[in-house]
């Protein structure tokens, strides 16, 4: 009897044709093809969360410019209006060449004529927040008292760019708004 088993044991052993380890290598590959692609969505989702940051930096470090451009313009004295120190005139001659008239190209990151924020004013930005401040146009108060011994009071416009940084300096957000001031 144990011979009949030894025999048949060799039987089945000669007849196999190594249907296991095919299974075992197809099953092998699924595993690597599913693990690969995983990774790369994780180095991917990385990537875009990463970028995300540094966006929202870039965001947060213009809005501070801003609010320091309009910190300056609640100012009683604000300064000339130059084309120095961040402080520019909107001319309506796009060929008027006067210093005052030329502001800054908000996409070159390396124009001059910007007012930048101070060094310890936003931590973690490749460069610090910059502003210039763009004198549109003086109008009278429609609101205003006619007063036969007082000038009308008059409201100026002003329009304001700033620009952030994030972690890179491939990472800028540009914000504009118009500010409204008594003069």
């Amino acid at each position: 009897m144990s011979k009949t088993l030894a025999r048949g044991h060799l039987k089945t052993a000669n007849h196999q044709r190594g249907a296991a380890l095919i299974v075992s290598l197809v099953f092998l590959l699924i595993l690597t093809i599913v693990s690969a692609a995983s990774m790369q969505s994780a180095t991917l989702q990385e990537r875009m969360a990463g970028n995300a940051k540094d966006i929202n930096m870039a965001f947060q470090a213009s809005e501070a410019a801003l609010r320091a451009a309009e910190a300056q313009l609640s100012q009683v004295n604000v300064g000339t209006f130059d084309g120095s120190n961040g402080l520019f005139l909107s001319c309506a001659d796009p060929t008027d060449t006067r210093t005052a008239c030329i502001e800054p190209d908000w996409s070159n990151h390396s124009a001059t004529g910007w007012r930048v924020l101070p060094n310890s004013t936003i931590s973690n930005v490749s460069r610090q927040p910059e502003y210039i401040i763009e004198e549109l146009s003086n109008v009278a108060d429609p609101n205003a008292a006619l007063d036969s011994d007082r000038p009308v009071a008059t409201l100026g416009y002003y329009l304001i760019t700033a620009r952030g940084y994030g972690a890179s300096d491939r990472s800028m957000v540009v914000l504009s708004t118009t500010f409204k001031r008594n003069n």
